[in-house]
């Protein structure tokens, strides 16, 4: 039975569909191979191109006409830690656990048993690296700056990026009083995304809020069309990913696909359930292949899995070809208590940093 439930483990823990489904924000971040690193740092080159046109010669005779070159900058980012643990105590795997019979055939199957705990307790682990990857990407979007907190609450690692404020305005007037204009205010972003980063608006993510009074606006109503052969919802790198396609709108010479988001996440320390996307603010974005947003990984320093934990349980686990998670199990010999461990060093960098922006609409 215990070489039954190794094998079953295993494939549950290389299948595991919770985790093999990005968020909806982090999946405008892209991770490539050369993304992996066994660094402490990344260096990542931002270059901020205009789009000068050539000056002609008055005078062949005199040679070229000598340009700068475009200045770039590479900036070095230490990516955050992020190591936990989870206890797994052999005393209470003498217990009948969740799902299984109360009879002779599974009384005593410590082992076995002690695999499924790990297994259950790596997910757990793994599930809360992902919503920390899902988080960055949100603030990012909507504030520009990487804000985690440590397991008190306390702000333990801020990394601000340099995005224009002209990207993230808050509206003259708010979108739920008389004058609001949603339409007029899209529309500055769209126009600040194109004059910056060279692409053009094309998706927009509503805060539940913000999309409430935006649609009682009489112009942003009938501005907004309803996608008969539902082309936004199919859109391959944001389907079943959370947010809900709400139809799309022509402003000036931008198509929008407008969605709402209203997934939300718990801090470590509490209950209180919190939104990714502010439900005051509208995110507004280049197409996601138009986009240069990676989450990049540094090293992690492990001691690696031991037996006989090998088998069934990977040192280092990839899901969706994105976040990287490295496993180690490891025993506290007096408490009689091994230990599920999961180390990962998830960095979500915007290099497109002018390809997207953030409006807040209401007070």
């Amino acid at each position: 039975m215990a070489g039954k439930m190794i094998t079953t483990i295993l494939k549950k823990f290389t299948d595991e569909r919770s985790m093999q489904k990005r968020g909806f924000f982090s999946t405008f971040f892209k991770t490539t191979e050369e993304d992996y690193t066994d660094t402490d740092t990344v260096e990542i080159d931002i270059e901020r191109n205009g789009m000068k046109v050539a000056p002609t010669m008055k005078n062949r005779n005199t040679g070229a006409i000598v340009m700068s070159a475009e200045d770039f900058t590479t900036k070095e980012f230490t990516p955050p830690s992020i190591n936990l643990a989870m206890p797994v105590d052999l005393y209470g795997l003498m217990e009948r656990q969740p799902g299984e019979k109360d009879n002779a055939e599974v009384v005593g199957a410590w082992k076995a048993r002690l695999f499924g705990k790990l297994f259950k307790n790596f997910v757990k682990l793994h599930k809360m690296i992902k919503e920390t990857v899902e988080l960055q990407a949100a603030q990012i979007l909507q504030t520009g700056t990487v804000t985690l907190q440590d397991e008190n609450g306390n702000d333990a690692y801020v990394l601000a990026y340099p995005v224009k404020a002209s990207h993230f305005p808050t509206v003259t007037n708010k979108w739920d009083a008389a004058g609001a204009n949603p339409l007029a205010d899209i529309q500055a972003v769209c126009e600040a995304i194109q004059d910056d980063g060279k692409v053009d608006a094309q998706i927009a993510i509503f805060g539940r809020d913000a999309w409430n009074a935006a649609i009682k606006n009489a112009d942003f109503q009938n501005a907004v069309k309803v996608d008969g052969l539902n082309l936004g919802a199919l859109n391959p790198g944001l389907k079943n990913k959370g947010g809900r396609y709400m139809g799309y709108i022509n402003i000036g010479t931008d198509r929008l696909d407008m969605y709402v988001y209203n997934d939300s996440y718990e801090k470590v320390n509490g209950t209180t359930k919190y939104r990714y996307m502010d439900s005051k603010k509208v995110v507004i974005t280049a197409a996601i292949e138009d986009l240069d947003f990676r989450t990049v990984y540094g090293g992690v320093p492990s001691l690696g899995m031991k037996e006989p934990f090998t088998s069934v349980m990977p040192s280092e686990v990839f899901y969706d070809g994105s976040i990287r998670v490295n496993n180690r199990v490891y025993e506290d010999e007096k408490a009689d208590t091994f230990m599920a461990e999961a180390k990962s060093r998830p960095l979500s960098i915007p290099v497109s940093i002018d390809a997207f922006g953030c409006l807040t609409v209401l007070a």
